[in-house]
């Protein structure tokens, strides 16, 4: 924890490198990236496409709207996402039967089967990444990552 005495907040200037926000989304970018090398190009999948895929693999059937509140992304990115996946025949939309005005997005058969195999390389990414860590330092970063999540919540 960063703790400064009022004279060292006057001499003391914002370095972005060791900024925790920064740092944390260089990282996650950095691991978007490097798993997306895992998938993209077999199969022509953006970061924004496998993040609705693996939200509806796990939370289906979904909105658009729910989609993009979950995996943190922009209604534009979601809707662009979504049509490529129609596309492909990954993911199907219906009508919501409790409101009309919504419809709600399901994986194909297909869908669910390209998840499956991209869940199992992102297993694969995690075991990679995480195999510089020890299992007191995952199981620390993990309660870490869990208290920050928690206090970043509260302050939105």
């Amino acid at each position: 924890m960063l703790l400064r005495d009022e004279e060292d907040d006057a001499k003391q200037d914002l370095i972005l490198d060791q900024f925790l926000p920064y740092r944390l989304a260089v990282l996650a970018h950095l691991m978007s990236e490097g798993f997306s090398k895992r998938y993209s190009q077999e199969y022509d999948m953006t970061i924004s496409e496998w993040r609705v895929m693996a939200n509806l693999g796990h939370f289906e059937p979904q909105s658009a709207h729910e989609i993009g509140a979950h995996s943190h992304l922009d209604k534009v990115q979601v809707s662009r996402a979504v049509s490529r996946l129609e596309k492909k025949g990954w993911i199907q939309r219906e009508g919501d039967t409790v409101d009309r005005r919504r419809s709600l997005l399901t994986l194909t058969e297909r869908g669910r089967n390209v998840f499956k195999a991209i869940g199992k390389s992102a297993l694969d990414f995690e075991v990679d990444l995480s195999s510089s860590l020890s299992t007191e330092e995952y199981a620390a970063l993990d309660r870490i990552l869990l208290k920050l999540q928690k206090r970043a919540q509260s302050l939105v």
